[in-house]
């Protein structure tokens, strides 16, 4: 899945890896991790790897983290995003570790 965003004039795009499950907890996955690489000019300027919490998605969706990858995907991926144009706007391109 793939976003483009635009920061102070500046057009990225997101392009998510899929997703796999991280953690598992009696039965019910608490974690996801996915890479997205940051483009800017279709040449990638950061890759960050994002873990996004079984609780963060069930706040936005409390169906989500039970739901088929379809329902499940992009609630995952618009958690991430969010937390990556922060990073954006604070100018950090380094590759890192993002957590939602």
């Amino acid at each position: 899945m793939s976003e483009t965003v635009n920061v102070d004039g500046v057009d990225y795009e997101l392009d998510a890896e899929p997703a796999r499950t991280s953690l598992i907890g009696e039965g019910a996955p608490m974690l996801w991790g996915f890479p997205v690489n940051v483009r800017r000019d279709g040449e990638v300027v950061s890759r960050k790897t994002c873990f996004v919490g079984r609780i963060s998605v069930a706040a936005r969706n409390p169906e989500a983290p039970d739901a088929p990858y379809d329902v499940l995907e992009p609630v995952l991926h618009e958690l991430a995003f969010e937390r990556i144009v922060k990073r954006i706007e604070a100018q950090e391109f380094e590759n890192e570790i993002v957590f939602a």
